[in-house]
């Protein structure tokens, strides 16, 4: 018997099931923004009715998601977005919130010109499929202190040739973040920023971070200033980490690096990768670098005594 013929939204499990309009919605919203369209004003309920700008959807997709009644369903809501070459200097996010680019330029993605500084922290807010192309030295992407279980999936970070970023991503005391299959770039000319990607902060630790299958370009790609204990498992995998110097500069010793592969203009000088890793050797494994004097796996096997 299918779960639509039982009454009163009662399964056999004693678990209620609600159709549209029947009890607790316990989906969130959906809101849809289109940078091309030529005016403002949208209600931003379908791609007939946009909005212009992203701040305007995730301001939206925010005022809706925090009122207590919906924060006690956990609902999630979306903000599709589509856009060609566009800019829009961004300070807003939302909590519980999925920023998802559906449009397309040159590549499968809607890029943003502009920086993506966070000034209040929305907890448990994702970006999947777009692009950020910074116009200031700032970070491209700032994820504030306490703005816990942000992601971004497929998102790319494209340094320009007329800015040298402090850092191209920037996260500080944030915990269970999760960096995913997504690119921090040099520019043509393979300038890369300051730092790839760093993390900062003392308060909370690193709290279960997860980095997997990325690109991370800098002249240091991963900066770790946290030096708290509280790491909890913090990871970052299957990733390149091409530098000008240290790939990894890990000062909270506390990340697993497992099937990462390293790629440095300077030196390992040593079998322990000192020159190109600052990290924790009781917490790797199955590392492979690349530097100016040697290729190989690091720390390198040795024998038992």
């Amino acid at each position: 018997m299918g779960l639509s013929n039982f009454p009163n939204g009662i399964t056999s499990f004693g678990i209620p099931i609600y159709g549209p309009g029947q009890g607790h919605d316990i989906s969130g919203k959906t809101f849809f923004v289109d940078a091309n369209v030529l005016t403002s004003g949208g209600d931003g309920k379908s791609w007939d009715t946009a909005y212009k700008t992203i701040a305007v959807g995730l301001a939206a997709s925010q005022a809706q998601i925090s009122k207590s009644s919906n924060r006690a369903w956990a609902k999630r809501n979306t903000v599709y977005y589509c856009g060609d070459d566009i800019k829009e200097t961004l300070v807003l996010a939302a909590e519980k919130t999925d920023l998802i680019g559906v449009g397309t330029d040159i590549n499968s993605l809607p890029k943003v010109t502009g920086n993506f500084t966070i000034g209040t922290a929305r907890s448990g807010f994702r970006i999947i499929n777009m692009g950020f192309i910074p116009t200031t030295t700032a970070p491209v992407i700032t994820f504030p202190s306490g703005m816990h279980g942000w992601e971004l999936h497929g998102v790319h970070l494209f340094k320009v040739l007329s800015v040298t970023n402090s850092a191209m991503l920037l996260s500080t005391d944030c915990r269970d973040f999760r960096l995913i299959n997504s690119y921090i770039y040099p520019d043509v000319n393979a300038a890369v920023a300051t730092i790839g990607f760093n993390i900062a902060g003392t308060a909370t630790g690193l709290g279960r971070a997860i980095i997997d299958g990325c690109l991370i370009c800098g002249a240091t790609a991963l900066n770790v200033v946290d030096t708290s204990a509280y790491y909890e498992g913090a990871l970052c995998k299957n990733t390149i980490l091409k530098a000008t110097a240290l790939c990894v500069d890990d000062n909270s010793d506390s990340i697993l690096f497992v099937d990462n592969r390293l790629i440095s203009a300077g030196a390992i000088t040593d079998s322990d990768g000192t020159g190109i890793a600052d990290w924790n050797l009781n917490l790797i494994c199955n590392n492979y670098c690349h530097a100016v004097d040697a290729d190989g796996p690091i720390p390198a096997l040795q024998a038992p005594a």
